[in-house]
């Protein structure tokens, strides 16, 4: 699983240049890339959220983890509806934070982790959204006006960046010399690329696959002997269920909303799956960190 994980950001690499050098401002290179993404390994890396803390689970703990998944989604789509704007500024807090946890998946922290997480996750996070601002308020024009934040986009990327770098130095020394190179190189990469195309790169290859090799090697043990094709086996129901809720609900409302509408609609959808899986796997990866 660990070449996969490797193989994945070459990909991911290698479908960014591709835009920059022959497909920039093809909207159909970015809507294919981002859907055969997220379908492959966004929405799947989701989908053993009930196994993380127990892979052995019965059809009791299932039904009680199916209500108390439900439960999250469904406080959070209340808040969605009653505070919009809180349930925005909720779900970047959760997405840089878990994006952040990401990469320290093998690296443990002993300074400031949780901090660390946050920032790290929130200089992705900001390289993707400032570096295509235009679409960014585009989108979130529809529940408010983000405009006058443009101007501060170069301060807020410099700034987590700089964070993020004394952070990681502070708990890793010389070994996070290359974690560093990477974040840098990343963010200038990610910056470079519209933000459709930058966010599933990034959510897929450099979030979603490295949590989703450490979800392989938790449960390894408990996959028999064709250990890979019965992981995927595992990942299937849950991530047929949520593509085919969220594609129902789209589709729904397909003919009723503009585009920029219907895209904000879809980020709600991944949010609303997200808190729950957030949760879950804060607390997997937490149990496994003692492990390394």
């Amino acid at each position: 699983m660990r070449g996969i994980e490797t193989a994945g950001k070459i990909i991911g690499a290698a479908l960014g240049i591709s835009y920059l050098l022959f497909f920039e401002g093809n909207e159909m290179f970015q809507w294919i890339c981002f859907g055969a993404i997220l379908i492959t390994i966004g929405i799947p890396h989701g989908a053993i959220d009930h196994l993380l803390l127990n892979p052995v689970v019965g059809r009791k703990n299932l039904i009680r983890f199916i209500f108390k998944y439900l439960s999250i989604i469904a406080v959070y789509l209340a808040i969605w509806l009653i505070f919009p704007i809180l349930a925005l500024a909720a779900f970047l807090i959760m997405s840089a934070y878990h994006f952040g946890q990401s990469h320290f998946i093998k690296l443990p922290l002993k300074k400031l982790e949780r901090l660390t997480y946050l920032i790290l996750g929130s200089f992705f996070l900001s390289t993707i959204l400032w570096g295509d601002f235009h679409y960014t308020t585009s989108i979130l024009t529809n529940i408010t006006d983000v405009g006058f934040l443009g101007p501060y986009g170069t301060a807020v990327i410099l700034f987590t960046f700089g964070l993020s770098a004394i952070l990681i130095t502070a708990n890793l020394g010389k070994k996070g010399i290359w974690l560093l190179l990477e974040i840098s190189l990343l963010g200038l990469f990610l910056y470079q690329l519209p933000l459709l195309l930058g966010f599933i790169i990034y959510f897929g290859f450099w979030h979603s696959l490295p949590s989703m090799t450490e979800e392989f090697e938790a449960l390894k043990d408990y996959l028999e002997t064709k250990k890979i094709k019965n992981f995927i086996k595992k990942l299937l129901p849950f991530t047929l269920m949520s593509l085919m809720g969220m594609s129902l609900i789209l589709m729904f409302f397909y003919n009723i909303m503009e585009s920029d509408k219907l895209t904000l609609l879809f980020f709600i959808l991944v949010s609303l799956i997200s808190a729950p899986h957030i949760w879950y796997m804060n607390l997997f990866l937490d149990a496994r960190k003692n492990q390394y």
